[in-house]
């Protein structure tokens, strides 16, 4: 199996750990992992109405708990260790996205450390345009790949 089919098909397993129970990631279970390689990852939604805020755009805590979980995801997919505790996440909302709008968002882990990852995302239309950008940055601790973290 080629390293992105693994790294996808471990990416689609930790999404659906993160996904399954009442824990605050379950808002995301409409999003669905479309690639990802190591230190990358690529997901797809159209906007709900659930996801929504009262004008009918997509929520901006729901854009960033997308950003959170899904550079959580990359920084699993790569090299730099398990993720911890996030030390730091900015989001900038540059255009809405409205009820049935599809969407991409791409997250890649653009440094690791020894001990903090830094990732990036950015949310995009069907037209190309950037709907969000966000920067996170994750403590990482012991070094396993993608699919030692779902055997745990």
């Amino acid at each position: 199996m080629a390293a992105s089919s693994a790294s996808t098909q471990a990416a689609k397993q930790v999404w659906r750990l993160l996904m399954t129970g009442h824990s605050f990631e379950s808002v995301l279970s409409k999003v669905n992992i479309t690639s990802a390689s190591p230190g990358r990852c690529q997901c797809e939604l159209t906007v709900q109405e659930e996801q929504a805020n009262r004008r009918g755009t997509l929520h901006g805590g729901f854009i960033s708990t997308l950003v959170d979980t899904l550079t959580t995801v990359a920084v699993i997919s790569s090299t730099a260790g398990v993720p911890g505790v996030s030390i730091e996440l900015c989001v900038s909302f540059l255009k809405a996205a409205k009820i049935g709008d599809k969407l991409t968002m791409d997250a890649e882990v653009v440094k690791a450390g020894e001990s903090l990852a830094f990732t990036t995302a950015n949310l995009m239309n069907s037209s190309g345009d950037i709907i969000a950008q966000g920067k996170h940055i994750k403590h990482v601790g012991r070094k396993e790949l993608a699919e030692d973290f779902v055997k745990s």
